[in-house]
């Protein structure tokens, strides 16, 4: 039987790239981890029917949080209330990790998805705050009994020194498909970098490189096996304009490729992977 496992590839790019049609391309069955829900609908069109009977896809809807979404409550003669309570972010990722160890456990299952990576890293850390936010609240219980709890003291975002746990749960995400020997993909939305450059008065400031980097999990080009950017060419063929979804290998520890494929360009799919393997062994 042909060995399918090339490890953990992780792909970024733009809306409208294609990602999670190279995604799906990926050897069957699959399991598909929809957490930004709705993008396998947009990309399920192009396979047949046949393909699409070998993917399981699930969505991971974020809980609609109704107070945020009204927004500040109260008024100026009264305390003006900001809701900052998360909701349902811990019980959305503990349902995503049951459900990615279950796959992982299954024999037939050969490649998992998430879709996208840069929304389960949010998931991720939103969990983390939600428990903290609980912590918050059982301390204030149990030190300040009869005191009503001011919801406006909630925590609001984690720490630089708490992202930890968080860190820990993606990386166990990560190690779990390569434990069970599972294709991994992970798609990605870029995003700025920000550092130290130079201000229109020559001081150095904070603020954007002009280089974009993946948008998620900081640890994931390090633990991937294979990272490409996708983009959309363009090329005319009998007087039409045709459009061609590209990768660009920026990182591979494949087998008898490495180094070599870095840089390249190739038809963002599976197949277009493993053709560029077999040229490159000279098959």
């Amino acid at each position: 039987m042909e060995d399918n496992f090339i490890g953990i590839i992780a792909i970024c790019g733009d809306e409208g790239t294609c990602k999670t049609t190279m995604a799906i391309s990926f050897p069957k069955p699959l399991v598909h981890f929809d957490t930004d829900v709705g993008g396998f609908r947009r990309a399920a069109w192009r396979l047949s029917a046949e393909e699409l009977a070998q993917i399981e896809s699930k969505s991971y809807p974020k809980p609609i949080q109704t107070a945020k979404l009204l927004g500040q409550t109260g008024t100026p003669t009264t305390r003006l209330y900001n809701p900052k309570k998360v909701e349902g972010m811990k019980e959305l990722w503990q349902q995503f990790a049951q459900d990615f160890v279950d796959a992982c456990m299954k024999p037939e299952t050969v490649t998992l998805v998430v879709d996208s990576a840069t929304a389960l890293w949010n998931i991720c850390h939103q969990s983390h705050l939600q428990e903290l936010q609980e912590r918050q609240l059982a301390n204030h219980l149990r030190t300040k009994k009869g005191i009503p709890f001011d919801e406006n003291e909630y925590r609001e975002r984690l720490q630089p020194i708490e992202y930890g746990p968080a860190n820990d749960k993606m990386r166990t995400v990560l190690h779990t498909a390569r434990t069970f020997s599972k294709n991994l993909v992970l798609t990605h939305y870029p995003t700025d970098e920000y550092g130290v450059v130079p201000d229109a008065k020559g001081n150095m400031v904070e603020g954007k490189t002009g280089i974009q980097i993946m948008d998620g999990f900081k640890e994931t080009k390090k633990l991937s096996d294979m990272v490409m950017w996708l983009s959309v060419k363009e090329s005319r063929a009998e007087g039409k304009i045709v459009k061609s979804p590209t990768a660009r290998i920026t990182k591979c520890g494949l087998e008898d490729m490495g180094l070599y494929a870095v840089g390249l360009d190739i038809p963002a799919s599976y197949e277009g992977i493993i053709n560029l393997q077999r040229l490159m062994r000279g098959e």
